[in-house]
């Protein structure tokens, strides 16, 4: 992707899809609701409970400050961390139990309805690259459950990369791995992710294309609130589906159609 003004190609011309994995395909959201009910019961009644999207917010921003603060903390450990300042934020102490809950909460995160149908569609026509900021435990353990039977050609995981995105290290590791094992050019990637900072910024810094699954949050607004203004010039994702079904019934469409063929 050279800049807004570069045509868009069709979905037919890429040979590979880049998916973000935890709020793309896995509803990480659903999994921190059940995993923060223990600690909201904890608050006395003057204290009011903050909405849902108040809490995923925070809960994003703790993520990402406390892996770019020091990329060689395992999953498990920014997890717990991440954890304490929520349970800070809500002036509350930390429980070694809840802390353990929030430890495991990406690997017994349910996939979105629409998953596994899609990403079986998907996978007949380019081959598919799981890229994810998660650790190796987590990982084996959604793709034996909620990815049951979802064939990945590759699995690239911060753990093994030794960055977490947004770190340009790990679109540079993916970009390296397609070229290297099935001669794929960047052209020839679209990534496909819900995250707007952790994806689509990196993704326009590097010149990937990106498509952006706009799901919604729960209690809030369709499209997870927007990009956000700090966001605002810094993506170009050139395709926005509100689900990977919406994405996989397009791609069907085109290649039915013969787009770019």
């Amino acid at each position: 992707m050279d800049s807004p003004t570069t045509p868009t190609p069709s979905l037919t011309s890429f040979r590979v899809l880049a998916f973000d994995i935890y709020g793309t395909l896995i509803n990480e959201p659903a999994a921190l609701q059940t995993c923060l009910a223990p600690l909201l019961a904890r608050l006395p009644p003057s204290h009011p409970v903050p909405p849902f999207p108040t809490l995923l917010s925070r809960f994003d921003h703790y993520e990402h400050e406390v892996s770019a603060s020091d990329p060689s903390l395992p999953l498990p450990a920014i997890m717990h961390e991440v954890y304490a300042r929520l349970a800070a934020s809500l002036s509350l102490a930390p429980l070694p139990a809840e802390a353990s809950a929030f430890a495991a909460l990406k690997g017994r995160a349910p996939a979105y309805p629409d998953t596994v149908a899609a990403m079986h569609a998907l996978g007949t026509h380019y081959r598919l690259v799981a890229l994810s900021n998660i650790d190796r435990a987590s990982i084996t353990q959604t793709l034996g459950a909620a990815l049951a039977g979802v064939r990945f050609d590759a699995v690239l995981i911060a753990e093994d990369i030794g960055s977490y995105k947004p770190d340009r290290r790990n679109f540079e590791y993916l970009l390296q791995y397609v070229a290297r094992e099935w001669g794929v050019k960047k052209a020839e990637v679209l990534l496909v992710a819900q995250g707007v900072a952790s994806d689509h910024v990196p993704a326009k810094e590097m010149g990937l294309w990106s498509a952006w699954i706009a799901r919604g949050r729960p209690g809030g607004e369709e499209g997870w609130e927007g990009v956000g203004e700090e966001n605002e010039g810094k993506v170009a994702f050139r395709w926005r589906w509100g689900s990977l079904g919406e994405m996989a019934a397009e791609v069907e469409g085109a290649f039915g159609k013969g787009e770019g063929k």
